[in-house]
């Protein structure tokens, strides 16, 4: 299988507002106010306006806010390659399981039937699920519904329960489609793909990436899966010591 090169996550989170994502200088603000709000427009007008527009599009702030290999996010057939194999969060967890991995479909407590310490009756005991490497919330919220399991922390090197990631609800494509502004500027994720929720818990060291292969098989060469790749590729090098 051909591997893609070496590359580190250019990713960045949009937290800005609309208004700060702009940062028109004041040259552009005054072109924009001088642009006529009202009336009929004319062949004049519709220039002054493209003009405008193409002056924020290519600014600096507008440029550094997209990323780099952003194509691979759009147009209808780079769309298309991503939006298959669509599955909903049960589907995943259960080919988990073929792989090897003790993933849990149930919220991540259970009841155990106890004798009650002081009547020595029967009750039902709500218990934490700790045992399951991973496991699914127990409610979706805004259409994603949240992974948990066992992260090892980094500073206290113990384990502790943590949400790792989430799964599109009530189904979702195989790769992650995402929302861009009018600028180009990508925002937010618009379907997270299953393949994401892999990888997040893949580079966080949850499962691994052969666990992964067992359970789904290979990924399709195409450049909808490119970017994955060249994620495991470089956890495989930091794993391996090659890098940091």
């Amino acid at each position: 299988m051909p591997e893609a090169g070496q590359i580190f996550s250019n990713f960045k989170r949009v937290t800005t507002s609309y208004d700060e994502e702009l940062s028109l200088s004041a040259e552009e603000l005054d072109y924009y106010n001088s642009l006529p709000k009202d009336g009929d427009s004319t062949p004049e007008m519709e220039d002054l306006v493209d003009e405008a527009y193409a002056k924020a599009y290519n600014s600096d702030p507008v440029r550094k806010s997209r990323w780099k290999g952003q194509e691979r996010w759009m147009g209808e057939e780079n769309i298309a390659r991503r939006v298959v194999n669509i599955m909903h969060p049960h589907d995943v967890m259960r080919k988990l399981q073929r792989g090897g991995v003790d993933a849990r479909i149930e919220a991540p407590v259970y009841y155990v039937t106890m004798a009650d310490d002081i009547t020595g009756k029967p009750v039902q005991v709500k218990k934490p699920r700790d045992v399951a490497r991973i496991w699914l919330g127990d409610e979706a919220i805004k259409g994603r519904i949240g992974i948990f399991g066992w992260v090892k922390d980094t500073k206290t090197q113990t384990r502790r329960v943590k949400l790792i990631t989430s799964l599109q609800y009530p189904c979702g494509p195989e790769w992650s489609v995402m929302n861009f502004n009018e600028w180009d500027v990508p925002t937010t994720e618009r379907l997270r793909g299953w393949r994401t929720a892999l990888l997040q818990m893949i580079l966080k060291d949850v499962i691994t990436e052969e666990e992964v292969d067992r359970a789904f098989g290979p990924v399709v060469l195409n450049p909808a899966s490119e970017l994955y790749r060249q994620y495991l590729q470089s956890h495989r090098a930091i794993r391996k010591g090659l890098t940091q």
